[in-house]
């Protein structure tokens, strides 16, 4: 069988996967598909019990530290909070002006954040609020616009922030809704006309697409801005999810994944970001008052119960994932498809199901290719596409499979992806189709062709040993490919690296692996020196380290010619202190002698030895000590000895920032709030200015930062 005799089409890369259609899947970085994932409870960050009244909106900073709003009981007034979770420690910032009664305990709903500002919208008091980062004080409210020399009262519902940090604001106005943008500095752009019956909630995706949902159409609508218009491209109607659906607050994760929340059931529904209906959030009911997703995309909300935080690590969707490839043409009229062979981890409890259907109808292609072009969601896409086509299959968990006797011009295929187990997933790395058909039945005679179906049985049978050869001979002419550490196949890269008698961690991502082995080369060069063990440290940590040799730390003084006994130096009777034993000595390690036999012998505790100091956490350097100390064993002198230290071992090696110290958030003195003139804080100056031990007690009420 010579490979040259077929012709192929493939998808391995993720633009060749997203060309076709997917309905909850996600797609992967390095190519192929999978479920989608899914969210599950994962913690509560703060109970109501732990001191909240009614939380309302929420966001989360990069440094995990969640900012809400909620009734302060004291003032009856709204609290601008901030907690943060690794101390658990929970903080008023500011109030927000709106006095509360307990016919109406309802707290401003959304909260968003760029670099510089903390945006709050206030939406009882008709306002935007811009609070600074640096001191959460008010820099500026936005409460109105002026357009055409008339100025304008904003009526705001909702808030959203792009990603190049503009606001737009969900603006209410009677028998009508617009939305207002406004630069990072709160300066009015533009306003935008909306005709929407009753708007209720805003959020913006990655690439900037407006989504706004709608109570009373229970729409879910996409916009798109383009040429300084707003332009609808997109609507689905929620109430096909069940009757009752009440949509009231959206967000969008980094992923794409929109999150809706339904206030007639208490229920968090989410969609893909075609806006497909994937299911209900699992593990979480409650009065939703606030939602917020990260870009690693985790959930948090805040309810009734409280402010928790759903993870989607994996966690996969129990619905069915399913992908519909593109039109596949072979531009052979009645063209007989040879064979589909996949690579695929279909794990225990999860399933993957191949249709396909075959066709020499032109109308029919323009007909799919024309829907798929369409903007609606792409269930509907996935419906009018199984009406058009008639499948043949399933075909279960094959990683290899032949199409049966019939013809089409046309091919399409259709990949149901399902777990019964919520922890595992299937996942299709790569699909590549084969055609036309060309089998080892053409060496044989005749009479074995002569009956249809012996041909069809002779003709699968011969396919095994056609696959299995087939494999290797495109091996065999594509045999530089295994010598390049861009392009050996993932499963020979351990097979790969021996040659270069180099070692693999199994944990360590395939881009790291061809790393490592393509600079293995160039590492020889500098083995045993200190930039060729940098740069092996920081391939397998990722971390840049810094390498102290004792040698270069410090000048010995030797009495001689530049250090003269009696000018720069004096012997005295008795030391200053004397020697202690276990202090300054330790009996049979540090003796006095009166003659040293070699002249190299005091230098012997600083030559040959160096110190490796990482920036790695406790947790960090614990997983991986092993496998680094193996590399700089093998990789420094042999007569060389090392100390390996990371950022908490500080003692008696210095401190440099960026590898064993770290400058972490400083949280600023707010006076009234987190500081109190004469309680917390003493404004003096000259000699009775704070000293510790004297005017402050360290440890007391004074601590070191």
């Amino acid at each position: 069988m010579i490979p040259q005799d077929f012709r192929t089409q493939s998808f391995k890369t993720p633009e060749q996967w997203e060309s076709g259609l997917m309905y909850r899947l996600d797609t992967l970085k390095t190519g192929g598909i999978t479920l989608h994932s899914s969210h599950t409870f994962a913690q509560w960050i703060i109970k109501i019990e732990d001191g909240l009244i009614n939380p309302a909106g929420l966001v989360v900073d990069e440094c995990c530290q969640v900012f809400f709003i909620d009734i302060d009981a004291d003032s009856n007034k709204c609290g601008l909070y901030r907690y943060n979770q690794s101390l658990q420690k929970l903080e008023l910032l500011s109030y927000i002006e709106y006095h509360v009664s307990h016919s109406n305990m309802e707290c401003p709903a959304r909260i968003v954040l760029d670099t510089l500002t903390l945006w709050v919208n206030d939406t009882k008091n008709r306002r935007i609020l811009a609070f600074s980062r640096d001191t959460f004080q008010v820099k500026h409210a936005i409460d109105k616009y002026i357009i055409n020399n008339q100025e304008e009262l904003i009526e705001p519902i909702d808030v959203g922030l792009d990603q190049f940090g503009q606001l737009y604001i969900l603006n209410g106005k009677p028998n009508n809704c617009q939305i207002i943008k406004y630069d990072t500095s709160g300066n009015f752009i533009q306003v935008f006309e909306l005709n929407l019956k009753e708007p209720v909630g805003l959020a913006l995706d990655e690439n900037n697409n407006i989504w706004i949902i709608d109570k009373t159409s229970k729409k879910l609508i996409r916009f798109k801005e383009n040429d300084s218009k707003i332009i609808q491209d997109m609507e689905i109607q929620l109430s096909e999810v069940y009757q009752e659906f009440q949509p009231f607050y959206i967000t969008i994760d980094g992923k794409g994944t929109i999150f809706i929340s339904d206030s007639h059931n208490g229920l968090i529904h989410q969609f893909d970001p075609d806006g497909n209906y994937i299911g209900k959030v699992p593990g979480f009911s409650g009065q939703v008052r606030g939602l917020f997703a990260d870009s690693q995309g985790d959930l948090y909300i805040s309810s009734n119960n409280g402010i928790s935080r759903l993870s989607s690590y994996q966690t996969y969707s129990t619905e069915a994932g399913i992908y519909y490839s593109k039109t596949l043409d072979s531009g052979i009229e009645k063209c007989q498809w040879h064979r589909l062979a996949l690579e695929a981890e279909i794990p225990p409890k999860s399933l993957l199901e191949i249709y396909y259907s075959l066709s020499d109808d032109p109308q029919k292609k323009q007909d799919i290719d024309t829907k798929l072009r369409e903007n609606i969601p792409a269930n509907a896409k996935a419906e009018f596409i199984d009406t058009v086509l008639k499948w043949n299959g399933p075909e279960k968990n094959p990683e290899d499979m032949l199409f049966k006797e019939k013809n089409g011009r046309y091919l399409w295929l259709k990949l149901k992806l399902l777990t019964f187990d919520e922890k595992v997933k299937p996942i299709i790395t790569r699909m590549k189709v084969i055609y036309p058909r060309i089998s080892y039945l053409r060496y044989l005679p005749e009479i074995y062709q002569e009956n249809a179906i012996s041909k069809e049985f002779l003709e699968r049978f011969l396919s095994i040993f056609e696959t299995a050869n087939c494999e290797l001979e495109t091996s065999i002419d594509h045999i530089d490919t295994y010598f390049d550490p861009d392009t050996v196949p993932r499963k020979f890269l351990t097979w790969f690296a021996s040659w270069l008698n180099v070692s693999l961690e199994e944990g360590w991502t395939e881009d790291k692996k061809r790393q490592f082995i393509s600079e293995a080369y160039s590492l020889y060069k500098l083995k045993g020196t200190t930039v060729g063990m940098k740069k092996l440290i920081h391939i397998y940590t990722g971390k840049e380290p810094l390498i102290l040799e004792h040698s270069k730390l410090g000048k010995p003084v030797v009495l001689g010619k530049s250090f003269i006994l009696g000018i720069q130096s004096q012997l005295l009777k008795t030391p200053v202190r004397g020697f202690r034993l276990g202090d300054d000595s330790i009996l049979g390690m540090a003796a006095l002698r009166d003659k040293v036999q070699s002249l190299d012998e005091l230098f012997l505790p600083m030559a040959h030895r160096f110190t490796i100091i990482i920036d790695l956490s406790f947790e960090e350097f614990t997983r991986i000590e092993k496998g680094l100390r193996q590399i700089i064993d093998d990789e420094k002198p042999a007569h060389t000895a090392y100390d390996l230290r990371f950022n908490d071992k500080r003692e008696s090696m210095g401190t440099y920032v960026g590898v064993n110290t770290r400058l972490d958030y400083y949280e600023p003195l707010l006076l009234g709030v987190t500081a109190t003139v004469g309680s917390g804080i003493i404004l003096m100056k000259g000699e009775h200015s704070g000293k510790i031990e004297k005017y402050a007690r360290l440890g007391h009420d004074t601590e070191l930062i």
